[in-house]
């Protein structure tokens, strides 16, 4: 597979607020002001859902899998940006994990099939990319499939020297359900909820294939045991139920507005 990185544009959003904060500080940017702009990426559940067998197949194109007949059903999306640490500095060598719903809302899990739906055997379902020396990452996937209770989301897991660092959600912008999504409602203050929501545009006027930006912030301490949302039965066994929605650590976190390109 092909796992070359590729650059995005900033958003414009992205670079209006970041004119307008250089124009109302006269162009100098303070260590106080920067700092904000690099909070700490919210935690959120690992979910029921984490493969509990892992597909042969583990690069960052979940399109296609090795030996596959054709690619998997769905809107193609690509996203990807930099990992950094609250310094700014961006963190390399660091190993980015994806899971997610196929098209029709089922994982690669033994308990992962939805009721009434199959899982498609051409989605990977699974993936993982190595940042390179500038803190980037890139997947090339599917917007994830609707399943009870949910709303369409990525799941992530940064780890660092074996040790897991972050596990997070990213989320779609303008799907109807994230108002009332129990995990994201979870995610403190709407500028939290904000920073794991992120617009999937056409890669070109012509193109179908959606893509977006998001940078993640990590900090230098590990993640807990209990903070990772493991279930009873280990790495991806089931939650217990009571916990699927309460898992979420309250975090300070602001959208990252500073800096070059993420690419």
């Amino acid at each position: 597979m092909n796992t070359t990185i590729q650059p995005f544009h900033i958003p414009l959003s992205r670079r209006k607020l970041l004119h307008n904060l250089l124009l109302t500080t006269g162009g100098i940017i303070t260590g106080s002001v920067y700092a904000e702009a690099l909070a700490l990426t919210p935690r959120a559940t690992e979910g029921p859902y984490y493969p509990d067998h892992l597909p042969l197949d583990q690069d960052n194109d979940l399109t296609m899998i090795i030996g596959g007949k054709a690619p998997a059903n769905g809107v193609v999306t690509e996203f990807g940006g930099r990992l950094l640490n609250v310094d700014g500095k961006p963190v390399q060598n660091a190993l980015v994990e994806l899971w997610q719903s196929d098209n029709n809302g089922c994982y690669i899990h033994s308990r992962g099939t939805q009721q009434g739906k199959e899982r498609d055997p051409q989605f990977q379902g699974y993936g993982k990319i190595e940042t390179n020396a500038k803190g980037e990452y890139r997947f090339r996937t599917i917007l994830p499939g609707l399943y009870t209770g949910r709303t369409l989301h990525y799941h992530i897991r940064v780890k660092q020297n074996e040790k897991s660092m972050l596990t997070t959600q990213l989320f779609i912008a303008g799907v109807p359900q994230n108002d009332r999504d129990g995990i994201l409602r979870s995610m403190g203050t709407e500028q939290q909820r904000l920073s794991v929501i992120r617009e999937f545009k056409p890669m070109s006027t012509e193109s179908k294939e959606l893509a977006a930006i998001w940078d993640i912030v990590i900090g230098h301490t590990p993640e807990e045991k209990e903070q990772r949302g493991r279930g009873p039965g280990g790495p991806g066994g089931p939650l217990p139920r009571r916990r699927d929605n309460a898992e979420l650590r309250g975090q300070d976190l602001s959208d990252l507005v500073l800096g070059p390109a993420p690419f």
